[in-house]
């Protein structure tokens, strides 16, 4: 097993293991916690365990280590404890030699049960004897046999038996039971030692039947705790949405090895991701409702209703849906290339064309949601992570739930807490609410990262630790050119076009939600950029483009799934859309007419004049 540094727990408890613990595993320097009792792990106990810089809880209880105890008094240096350990358990092994001594306040360190050869039995009834059978426990005999001491409890090392009556001595000493000496046991007749058997061995059979479908009735309600549940079981019978594929639990445990660690990718509002592939080898993106992003069962399936209906090139898909035993997952298209965060902040970022291409994407999707939904629906979490870029780098929205565009916050429904500090419309302070115009602002901040590369929060700022404080007077003052990301300024970039995008965000990020933009009108002035990128073909904004999707004039082409404009999904323009098509058009008529004029020859820099 491959060591993850940055590992800081690893539970697994009464997991049926075997074998020795991996040498690899001394790479953990920030393992804090490691239980993994009830076991069969055996060996020595290695010496780098102890020596592991922040483990401070360590359980191997119950399990089969051999060989001399760990030195912690080693750790013990001027008179003072120098490691983390708060906890050592390992009690019920088969460690060997004396007794180890031990005494530190700070720490809890069990070794009982073990093969010490100062292991005192804690039952003496009776002294050693000429006379003794090996029923007849004593202070010169261990009362139990090494290897088979931890199927039982060990009552009698915290309580003292009492003396047995005349002619009986203690025949187990574990539990201070008293018996008749071995001679008299076996005078049993083989009759009733039958009957006893049959009796003893049926009652046996029936208490496991039993055991075992009390386990397999509980067991789905015991896998997976750390996902929420608002229920159990699939509940009241109910029309799946058609667009939806309703996977097994047993499907989704194949698809993500049983939701292994290997296979989570991340964790948002909503819950814990993983990434999973299908039978057929798709690649999808798995959403499990945590206890805070669960919901009731009317709520999920109202929520399901209608992320089925939501179909955009820049929305990402929902695949389906898993509600087995009350469990809440949903399945995602996986998007292969990440989220905006990864990809501006990381090592290797976006050059010109791309940015400008995710400001298209993310105006597109929330346009989409904002004027063709029905109900509107706010996305509520516009943040760069909440951007995900598909094998082409088209950015789609992610983590959207469903929010009603009322003005009673309480009334929507959603899959995640209210907005992330850094993007939260600041009129949500003082009225309560999330309106449209809350997703204009946070798109208004995310349109000033993709210029200047810098995040929405950074204290190393001196002229400004919000983005929009530092922004301001330094492209008032300098201009574009003041402000555009380092890495871009290197490279071609269209001045005018970044200029204009700067004007947009901060019309965009206005404090009084009334001084900003629809985000239609967002559109209006930047599709004309899109319009003659694709006319040019090689664009000023960067020589070569960047994804095939530009290259191949479909990024920016007037085509974009169908808009619901109703509740039962009926497609906007029912005379030239079909329910399942890629290529309708989601503009209304005023919109659509307004980008023919433009592409036309329409002057967008007098239209971005009149807007800001």
């Amino acid at each position: 097993m491959k060591p993850k540094p940055a590992l800081f727990c690893r539970y697994l408890w009464e997991n049926e293991l075997s074998g020795f613990l991996p040498s690899e595993w001394n790479g953990l320097v920030n393992l804090e916690i490691l239980q993994m009792g009830h076991n069969y792990l055996t060996g020595n106990i290695p010496n780098w365990l102890s020596e592991l810089p922040k483990a401070r809880d360590v359980v191997f209880s119950r399990n089969q280590f051999y060989g001399p105890a760990s030195n912690l008094t080693k750790l013990i240096v001027n008179g003072n404890f120098t490691s983390a350990i708060s906890r050592w358990l390992f009690d019920c092994n088969y460690l060997e030699g004396d007794w180890p001594t031990f005494n530190v306040p700070t720490v809890q360190v069990k070794y009982f049960s073990n093969c010490w050869n100062n292991e005192t039995d804690g039952c003496a009834t009776i002294g050693c004897n000429q006379n003794a059978t090996q029923d007849t426990p004593s202070n010169c005999s261990r009362i139990y046999n090494c290897p088979n001491f931890f199927e039982e409890r060990r009552v009698s090392q915290f309580i003292e038996c009492s003396p047995c009556p005349p002619s009986q001595f203690i025949t187990d000493g574990t539990r201070c039971v008293c018996g008749r000496d071995r001679v008299d046991k076996v005078s049993k007749t083989p009759v009733e030692a039958l009957i006893g058997g049959v009796v003893g061995g049926i009652v046996v059979i029936i208490f496991a039947a039993i055991l075992i479908i009390l386990i397999c009735r509980r067991k789905p309600a015991l896998k997976y705790q750390q996902f929420g549940r608002k229920y159990e079981g699939i509940g009241d019978p109910w029309t799946v949405p058609k667009d939806l594929d309703r996977f097994t639990l047993q499907e989704l445990e194949r698809a993500t090895n049983n939701f292994s660690e290997e296979y989570f990718i991340g964790e948002g509002g909503f819950g814990k991701v993983y990434r999973g592939v299908l039978p057929d080898g798709k690649v999808v993106a798995i959403k499990c409702a945590s206890n805070e992003g669960a919901q009731g069962q009317t709520e999920f399936r109202n929520e399901l209703a209608l992320l089925s209906r939501l179909h955009h090139r820049h929305l990402c898909a929902l695949e389906g849906f898993c509600d087995e035993d009350g469990l809440q997952l949903l399945v995602y298209e996986f998007m292969v290339n990440g989220d905006l965060h990864q990809n501006l902040f990381g090592k290797s970022s976006l050059n010109a064309a791309q940015r400008f291409e995710v400001a298209v994407g993310i105006a597109r999707g929330l346009d989409y949601l904002h004027s063709f939904a029905n109900p509107p629906v706010i996305h509520r979490d516009i943040k760069p992570s909440n951007v995900l870029l598909d094998e082409y780098n088209v950015a789609k929205l992610a983590d959207f739930g469903i929010s009603k565009a009322t003005p009673e916050l309480h009334t929507h429904i959603s899959t995640r807490p209210v907005g992330t500090i850094g993007y939260l419309d600041p009129d949500y302070f003082r009225t309560n609410q999330l309106t449209i115009a809350s997703d204009v602002f946070a798109f208004g901040i995310v349109i000033l990262e993709l210029v200047t590369g810098q995040r929405v929060f950074d204290t190393s700022r001196l002229n400004g630790i919000n983005l929009t404080d530092w922004v301001i007077p330094k492209f008032k003052e300098g201009g574009i050119h003041a402000i555009i990301d380092p890495r871009l300024s290197e490279t071609n970039y269209d001045a005018t076009l970044f200029t204009n995008l700067t004007e947009v965000g901060l019309k965009c990020s206005k404090i009084d939600r009334n001084d900003r933009p629809t985000m239609k009108e967002v559109l209006t002035i930047l599709e004309p950029y899109a319009s003659r990128a694709l006319k040019e073909n090689s664009s000023s904004l960067n020589p070569k483009w960047s994804t095939e999707y530009f290259k191949n004039k479909s990024l920016f082409e007037d085509s974009r799934q169908f808009a619901p404009n109703s509740m039962n999904g009926k497609p906007y323009n029912s005379g030239e859309s079909s329910i399942n098509s890629h290529d309708t058009n989601c503009f209304s008529t005023e919109a659509s007419e307004d980008l023919a004029a433009l592409k036309a020859g329409f002057d967008f820099e007098a239209v971005f004049r009149e807007i800001l």
